[in-house]
């Protein structure tokens, strides 16, 4: 009995000396995997050996970055990610333990998180294991901006009153891929991320499309009007960027007012059938003008009227320029569409040549003397159609009058992808070649536009709409210079 004894109590001996051993040898190595900052840091033994384990549980990581969410990929549970300081990309995976939070330290679900966020990470690299993700506290988000302007030669943004530097490289996203900084022109509606006045993204919220007139030669010379975002004269085979949404289009012409319906998708062209569309009787209204200083002269569709009695003018729209030396020509757009109305304006006088206004509106009645003898040309690429401001000039290379303003430009070629591009054109005496890159093969198919509509008999009288509605978007360009597309307005 005496010797069982001591066999049960050598044998608990044994089980308590394993059980303290392992328990002082995970200890050291629960030690040796985090120090106090919570940064991983594996030690070896006395005898040099490294085990190389970390443990993967929250809180623990070995790296440390600040970064723009560059692509997300929920199916694989992985995140690329963008340095702000180097612009280079890398991709961690993320699991159950990883924690995301808003720039408060608040709990955030994983599909909460968006492309183009800035945000601080901690991750394993050697693993390329993301443990911890905050937005960061330092970065500003501006959401759903419509007015601005990307100058990518002096790389900045104008965004307000206030002056941003465009980094070297910038996270572009439209509709979750990644683009380009020349996909944006105007009318887009974007969301930027930064820090400080440094911008690393944007996201684009919302893009444009094309409209295209098929069977139009009743309508040439009349107006397409898209909504209240796009008021155009319409020309043969003309090309309309468009804002991407749905739009009652308005068609009027000699004889014609009409009103369509289109949906217009992000870089999708839409084609719209009007050959069904005729011509009735022109009806007429009749305008009193009120202009102010006496002695302005007013011009309507380039040709002068007498304004000392009513003036006569058919349906529709027109364009209106008044001018009178000494004040800032104004130009503006009629809609005529009632028997009798009056428009009232008053003239500004010029400040000065550092504080003159700028005209409001397109060409002046008598054309841009200054540049009449001077052209733009369009180099590259080549055999492609080119529309300025929508309007046909013809396959590149290519030329055409140089008018003094911004402009869009419009490349096309069936099996591509359209390109627009704002140009910003000098007032010099000297000609302007510009050149872009190559367009980009698609699967882009033509949409046929809904063709169904009525006749709409009533036009607003006496309305007036300000010039130059178009849409533009990328190019500041000066004298005799090569230049591809650099100024994104909106």
């Amino acid at each position: 009995m005496g010797n069982f004894l001591k066999k049960v109590l050598r044998s608990r001996a044994l089980t308590f000396t394993v059980a303290l051993l392992l328990v002082l040898s995970g200890a050291a190595v629960t030690a040796a995997a985090m120090s106090s900052d919570g940064k991983a840091s594996v030690k070896g033994t006395a005898g040099g050996y490294d085990s190389g384990f970390i443990i993967a549980k929250p809180g623990i990581w070995d790296s440390e970055d600040t970064a723009v969410v560059e692509e997300l990929r929920a199916e694989e549970n992985r995140i690329t990610f963008m340095n702000i300081e180097t612009g280079r990309s890398y991709t961690l995976s993320y699991d159950g333990t990883t924690v995301i939070e808003d720039k408060y330290g608040n709990s955030l679900a994983m599909s909460q998180l968006k492309t183009g966020s800035i945000v601080d990470v901690n991750f394993l690299k050697g693993k390329k294991k993301l443990t911890q993700l905050r937005l960061s506290k330092g970065a500003f988000t501006f959401e759903n901006l419509e007015r601005y302007e990307f100058d990518t030669v002096n790389k900045n943004a104008v965004i307000g009153d206030d002056i941003y530097s465009l980094r070297n490289r910038i996270v572009v996203i439209s509709e979750g891929k990644e683009a380009e900084l020349s996909d944006i022109i105007k009318g887009d509606v974007v969301t930027v991320n930064g820090i400080d006045h440094n911008i690393y993204s944007i996201t684009v919220e919302r893009g444009h499309g094309y409209l295209r007139l098929s069977d139009e030669e009743y309508l040439r010379d009349g107006w397409i009007e898209v909504g209240q975002e796009v008021i155009r004269q319409i020309t043969q085979d003309m090309l309309l960027p468009v804002p991407e949404g749905s739009y009652n289009v308005r068609l009027t012409a000699e004889g014609i007012d009409e009103t369509r319906q289109v949906t217009v998708g992000r870089n999708q062209e839409v084609l719209l059938d009007v050959g069904d569309i005729k011509p009735e009787e022109p009806k007429t209204g009749r305008i009193l003008f009120a202009v102010t200083p006496d002695g302005a002269k007013v011009y309507i569709d380039g040709d002068e009227v007498d304004i000392s009695g009513p003036v006569e003018l058919e349906y529709g729209i027109h364009q209106m320029i008044v001018k009178a030396e000494g004040y800032d020509s104004v130009t503006r757009y009629l809609k005529v569409g009632q028997e009798l109305g009056t428009v009232t304006v008053s003239l500004e006088e010029t400040q000065g040549e550092d504080g003159t206004k700028e005209n409001n509106g397109t060409d002046s009645v008598s054309g841009n003397e200054l540049n009449s003898y001077y052209k733009v040309y369009i180099d590259s690429p080549s055999d492609v159609e080119v529309y300025v401001d929508g309007v046909y000039k013809g396959m590149s290379p290519v030329s055409f009058k140089k008018e003094a303003g911004t402009h869009i430009i419009t490349l096309r070629k069936t099996g591509y992808e359209t390109k627009s591009y704002t140009v910003q054109i000098d007032d010099e005496e000297k000609d302007v070649t510009l050149s872009f890159t190559g367009l980009i093969r698609s699967e882009q198919t033509t949409v046929s536009g809904n063709s169904a509509g009525t006749s709409d008999g009533t036009v607003s009288g006496n309305q007036t709409v300000s010039g130059n509605q178009g849409v533009s978007g990328n190019s500041t360009v000066s004298g005799d210079s090569t230049s591809g597309a650099n100024t994104v307005s909106g």
